[in-house]
């Protein structure tokens, strides 16, 4: 059980150092569960509390749930148009009152099985040096993943 501990720290690390990188205010990864086929929070940074672990992500519904459905980085910010719908749709936004986010599929070898999303408060413009440094941190988050699923029987689910 200790090394799912150790992949918990290392994805939590990698959280936080993100958040510090791009100066985002939340990052948070969730998981595709084997048990049940839905898609929840595993772990965040910069959360108000701990409520995200509940949430789950509904398949093509918000800005996370788009990404999980196409398979292919999303950006949400003042210049969609489309703003205010995705971020009614999306309950970690909601709960989090982000107004601007980036959300990056997390590959595995074979599939899609994760989401990153960063986030920040206040309205944001994300720069491609931003984008850049989020598309590496799911490159490695998805290693993790990958790693964990290999070496030992990890199951991604909320910790309580």
């Amino acid at each position: 059980m200790r090394e799912v501990e150790n992949v918990r720290n290392l994805v939590q690390k990698e959280l936080d150092l993100l958040r510090e990188l791009i100066g985002a205010d939340v990052a948070a990864v969730a998981w595709k569960r084997k048990e049940d086929g839905k898609w929840a929070w595993w772990a965040a940074s910069g959360c108000a509390d701990d409520r995200y672990r509940k949430l789950t992500i509904r398949l093509g519904r918000g800005l996370e749930g788009s990404v999980t459905r196409i398979g292919r980085p999303l950006v949400l910010d003042g210049n969609d148009p489309d703003t205010a719908r995705k971020r009614e749709e999306s309950p970690l936004m909601l709960v989090e009152q982000l107004q601007a986010a980036a959300a990056y599929p997390i590959a595995g070898s074979a599939e899609v099985h994760g989401v990153l999303l960063v986030g920040h408060r206040q309205l944001h413009a994300y720069s491609q040096e931003n984008l850049l440094v989020v598309q590496l941190s799911a490159r490695w988050l998805g290693q993790l993943r990958d790693y964990g699923e290999t070496e030992f029987p990890i199951h991604f689910t909320p910790s309580s």
